[in-house]
């Protein structure tokens, strides 16, 4: 009998362990170094002005639900919250790992969900019908505000612009709405959309799958530029000092003046660029399928350095004073001396590096396949 009792209860204690309740519900502070967004700001900045050491110790591993796409996690007042392929929302304590709450929804999450302080932002992509759901959740009081219908998939990165929410759709659909959750202008393309999207200077510029770089006026919509430079775009854009940065399915990679579209120069790096540029105050800095990894000057193209690491990069790194912090689908992540190439330090994972790496607070967050999130500290 007692045994029974016994197996009954371990029972009770796994149904009740897996039961995730859906909610998260925080007290968060006004964060001013908070990485609100994919590449942190609307023109995506890859960038951290600090000189880190090649010593990292894995202080915490936690695991969200589904696996990722080429994202990255954003923070806010200590908190990461990251989405997945499995339709959820994970926050977790930066310093601890603990798991702070979830959202559960069905569907699933391409792109990193947006933080405006005490409201959460992202959209829910259907997996069998062509429409996608924009929510707003309210961390505060724990409550979903609003639940908008969108017509096409949203598979790349959202923006912040100010207190408001650029999309683009799949089907070419690219929206602006209000934190309030209402419409501001909506503007329909034919063309499909894959590229993420930057803002600078009140303009955002993509590329889409028929090789064309499309400018947009923020403020209302208005096309201001669509011009064909290239074959499709499926990579992301970077914009520094006017310029945006671009690579193409063939593996060219463009620097192209925001204000007439003309292309200053271009670069060949003979194979598939999926990932966003990252740039420091000088060079950029840009990895293909080929597992390559190319510095150039960001004035004139010119190429600092390239090698060949043997994996296959589509995840933007993250940029420091002294290192390339890049993941590898080939299980790993590495760190790479900025001013030569060589690689400086191999960290094995269990599964295919997704996320673009982040740091913040002396803290490298990763992420790979099956949904495992980790946080290494560095070591002076």
């Amino acid at each position: 009998m007692k045994n029974i009792l016994r197996i009954i209860f371990l029972v009770f204690l796994i149904i009740i362990s897996g039961c995730e309740k859906s909610f998260i519900k925080l007290i968060v502070l006004q964060d001013d170094n908070a990485i609100p967004m994919f590449g942190k700001t609307p023109s995506r900045e890859f960038y951290v002005p600090v000189t880190i050491s090649d010593s990292l110790k894995l202080i915490w591993e936690n695991e969200a639900h589904g696996s990722f796409t080429n994202s990255s996690a954003v923070i806010y007042d200590s908190t990461i919250f990251i989405s997945d392929l499995s339709g959820r929302i994970h926050c977790f304590d930066l310093q601890t790992g603990k798991q702070k709450g979830v959202l559960k929804t069905k569907g699933a999450i391409y792109s990193a969900p947006l933080i405006f302080r005490n409201k959460l932002v992202y959209v829910l992509c259907n997996n069998k019908e062509d429409y996608s759901e924009l929510i707003y959740y309210d961390l505060y009081n724990a409550n979903e505000l609003f639940d908008i219908i969108i017509d096409g998939r949203v598979l790349n990165q959202m923006i912040i612009d100010g207190k408001d929410i650029i999309f683009f759709t799949e089907n070419g659909i690219v929206k602006k709405y209000s934190l309030a959750g209402g419409e501001i202008w909506t503007q329909k393309l034919s063309s499909k959309i894959y590229c993420n999207p930057a803002l600078s200077e009140n303009k955002i510029v993509v590329g889409n799958d028929k090789g064309e770089i499309l400018i947009f006026n923020s403020t209302n919509g208005d096309l201001l530029l669509r011009k064909k430079i290239g074959k499709a775009f499926y990579s992301g854009v970077t914009i520094y000092n006017s310029i945006a940065y671009i690579g193409d399915d063939t593996g060219i990679l463009y620097a192209i003046n925001i204000g007439d579209g003309k292309i200053i120069w271009q670069y060949n790096t003979g194979s598939r660029i999926l990932m966003n540029p990252a740039l420091d105050d000088q060079n950029i800095f840009i990895g293909n399928l080929k597992g390559e990894l190319f510095s150039l000057k960001q004035i004139d193209g010119k190429l600092n350095w390239t090698a060949n690491f043997g994996g296959l990069f589509n995840s933007t790194p993250l940029i420091t004073n002294n290192r390339i912090i890049i993941t590898d689908l080939y299980k790993s992540f590495l760190l790479i001396d900025k001013n030569n190439g060589e690689l400086k330090k191999k960290f094995e994972l269990d599964g295919r590096g997704k996320l673009t790496p982040i740091l913040f607070d002396n803290k490298i967050i990763v992420g790979y396949d099956d949904g495992v999130i980790r946080a290494y500290e560095i070591i002076y």
